[in-house]
């Protein structure tokens, strides 16, 4: 399984239905690291609640895969539905401080961005999927040079796409997600640096894709399969026995403080569908307990070092999906206030110095196109 953002929601009210026989049972996480994980962070309940503001965003139907923040402002990116989720054209748009404006594209055929990172105001990157040919898909990558966004070659390789896009602190861009390799497909990461691709995939013969990436410097970066999760030491990747490889959990975002404070949110399919959170103390990965109920998550932030993710949870007979937030309180997840929408998934968070950010897609009932959906909580 191959988790895209502007694809999942085509597909989520079937698996919900599929998976229905109830939430998965969270791995007791030990004493020991529950008190680093209340050391890192006890005060949500005392924060005071989400309360968001929905920004209009003019487009419909239109979705939203991803939200991210810098020196070089906000962007959002996803895709304009052409027919369904069928046919797209790629969607860049950005935060003027009052209203979403849509930025002109180079690419106007068949294609989504699925992850977009911010760095400078020259410095900002989109990936995606270019579909053309749909039998054929290609990686896409673009940068933004602070005046119009312009798409840069990808790796040769037959076929692809790309998932996740980070600025590492050395200012390169790490790029991750599977292509076909030496006549298979597997989970690929190549970095961007002196105008060149540098691949990065020893160790990822037998991953299938990568969803994830956390980049702390050129010898520590952690990457998010499907599935498993693997760390890279500056020549190799290597998979960690804390995540299993065998497609029960699927890691689908990171939020890193430090090398030894780095929390992952996904999903589980165990007994059913439910959330996945687990955090790193430097040591070890350990799963944080996360509420009871049919819900996956998609990305986390940390705000004033308290982590927040989103996504979707299902409810009623037809599991239709709404806007999930999450949020720590002590050493466990807990329900935050959500954006308002009849049906809709939240694909992204980001915090910006003033706001926290999320976006993803809503409707007025599940029969009607979405609209990219954007809120803000001060």
């Amino acid at each position: 399984m191959r988790l895209n953002k502007s694809m999942v929601v085509a597909v989520t009210g079937v698996l919900a239905t599929a998976l229905a026989a109830g939430p998965a049972a969270a791995r007791p996480a030990d004493a020991a690291h529950q008190v680093a994980v209340n050391g890192v962070d006890g005060t949500a309940a005392q924060q005071g609640s989400l309360q968001w503001a929905n920004t209009p965003t003019h487009r419909q139907p239109a979705t939203f895969n991803d939200v991210a923040t810098g020196a070089g402002g906000t962007w959002a990116v996803g895709g304009d539905q052409v027919d369904d989720f069928a046919v797209q054209r790629p969607l860049a748009m950005r935060w003027d401080g009052k209203t979403w404006k849509a930025i002109a594209q180079p690419v106007t055929t068949n294609a989504t961005l699925e992850s977009v990172a911010v760095g400078t105001a020259k410095n900002v990157w989109a990936v995606g999927e270019d579909r053309t040919d749909p039998n054929q898909t290609k990686p896409l990558a673009m940068h933004w040079n602070g005046t119009k966004w312009q798409v840069v070659k990808p790796p040769a390789v037959p076929t692809g796409s790309f998932d996740d896009v980070v600025i590492a602190p050395d200012g390169s861009a790490w790029i991750t997600g599977w292509a076909n390799v030496g006549g298979a497909e597997r989970a690929v990461v190549y970095r961007y640096t002196a105008g060149k691709w540098q691949a990065l995939n020893s160790g990822l013969e037998q991953s299938i894709n990568g969803n994830v990436l956390t980049v702390l410097s050129a010898t520590n970066a952690w990457l998010g399969l499907n599935a498993g999760l693997a760390h890279f030491d500056g020549k190799t990747w290597t998979l960690v026995s804390d995540v299993p490889v065998d497609g029960s959990e699927i890691p689908t975002a990171m939020a890193a403080a430090g090398p030894k404070n780095i929390w992952l949110v996904g999903v589980q399919y165990k007994s059913g569908i439910a959330p996945l959170a687990l955090h790193y103390n430097g040591t070890k990965w350990a799963q944080v307990p996360v509420p009871a109920g049919m819900a996956q998550l998609y990305d986390v932030v940390l705000r004033n070092n308290t982590p927040i993710a989103v996504g979707e949870r299902f409810e009623g007979s037809d599991q239709i999906a709404k806007p999930y937030v999450l949020q720590l309180s002590g050493t466990k997840f807990v329900a935050a206030p959500a954006p308002t929408a009849a049906t809709g998934t939240l694909t992204a968070v980001t915090a910006a110095p003033d706001r926290l950010w999320t976006v993803g897609m809503s409707a007025a009932s599940p029969q009607d196109p979405f609209t990219a959906l954007a809120a803000y909580s001060r």
